[in-house]
């Protein structure tokens, strides 16, 4: 019997019961993973041969931190970012994405200082607006799409920001290093540069056990503001290899405009939208995706990301110099008449 507690938008399983012992939770770990995680379709892993070779490292004698590095490695050929284990306490934890990638090629702070003039911020800290200096374009930088701390509904500020851009010629979105959050608050940023409903991914929930049971796929679908708040300007949004899941899926919305061109690096490609949650028999809990990702073409952008259509990014030594050349294109891409 498999029990199902539900807490918020995740769902923890317990169950079938194994064995508090290092055989058992490595096996409770591969058999979560073999009949629940929902990427294996695009994945191109032997995880048979995954769980052999992990299974030869436990002996008797094996120690709790020994027991998690063999987990980790286990865990780490599938590269996905909504992937998770954490220990019991929340002080330890292991995200198998393989970084190539430098978070010191952005900074907002170089961007207010150099770019902006007149920026303010708001949404508990989530959104930075204000003017490009020496144009009528304005700016926009969403931080985050999570919740607050303090529980306040941030992402409502967002009227009064894009009321204020609504003058300008167009908009630079940012969310480079935005890693997403809670799927309302994308959609409802999204919803201002929309004039007529979309349909910007399809999605097949995991269903069964074997690696290819899925649901039907189902369009997800947003629909525009009826307040008649909506910017359908000229508009770029930059990204780079730390926009990831919500940010993505705002990035697939917003190209759906002919107004709207990708300026940066290419997102993340951790894009599905549901997360289950395992606890195995010694505490530890396993996050896992459980929905596959299709665009309207039939591909998946997960693992790969959304490729943007003028492709540019930072090293370090620019933002040490005090130069984003990202936003520098996109301004130029913005005025220069076409």
């Amino acid at each position: 019997m498999t029990l199902v507690l539900v807490t918020g938008c995740e769902r923890i399983l317990i169950g079938p019961q194994h064995e508090n012992t290092p055989e058992g939770n490595l096996n409770y770990l591969w058999r979560t993973i073999d009949e629940k995680y929902s990427l294996f379709p695009i994945s191109h892993v032997n995880w048979d041969s995954l769980y052999n070779v992990s299974h030869s490292m436990i002996d008797g004698s094996i120690t709790d931190s020994g027991l998690w590095a063999v987990c980790c490695q286990m865990l780490s050929p599938l590269n996905n970012g909504h992937l998770e284990l954490v220990n019991e306490d929340f002080t330890l934890g292991f995200c198998p994405v393989m970084d190539y990638y430098d978070r010191n090629t952005f900074s907002i702070d170089l961007v207010r200082r150099e770019y902006l003039v007149n920026s303010v911020v708001a949404g508990e800290g989530n959104l930075i607006s204000g003017r490009i200096r020496n144009t009528s374009l304005g700016y926009l930088y969403i931080r985050s799409f999570s919740g607050a701390a303090n529980g306040r509904d941030w992402i409502r500020d967002m009227d009064n920001v894009i009321r204020d851009l609504l003058p300008c010629d167009g908009i630079i979105i940012d969310i480079r290093n935005n890693g997403g959050g809670l799927t309302r608050n994308d959609l409802y940023a999204a919803s201002f540069f929309i004039d007529r409903e979309i349909t910007y991914y399809y999605s097949k929930v995991k269903i069964g056990p074997g690696h290819n049971d899925f649901s039907e796929a189902m369009p997800k679908k947003i629909f525009p503001r009826d307040d008649g708040i909506h910017y359908t300007k000229q508009n770029v949004v930059l990204t780079n290899r730390f926009s990831a899941s919500g940010s993505e899926a705002f990035t697939l919305i917003l190209k759906n405009m002919p107004g709207t061109t990708q300026i940066g690096d290419t997102t993340r490609g951790a894009i599905g939208e549901v997360t289950h949650v395992a606890q195995l028999p010694v505490g530890w809990k396993l996050y896992y995706p459980c929905t596959l990702t299709l665009l309207c073409d039939g591909t998946s952008p997960e693992g790969v990301g959304i490729i943007p259509d003028i492709l540019i990014n930072n090293a370090p030594d620019d933002i040490n110099s005090g130069k984003d050349r990202v936003i520098e294109l996109a301004i130029d891409y913005l005025t220069d008449p076409k």
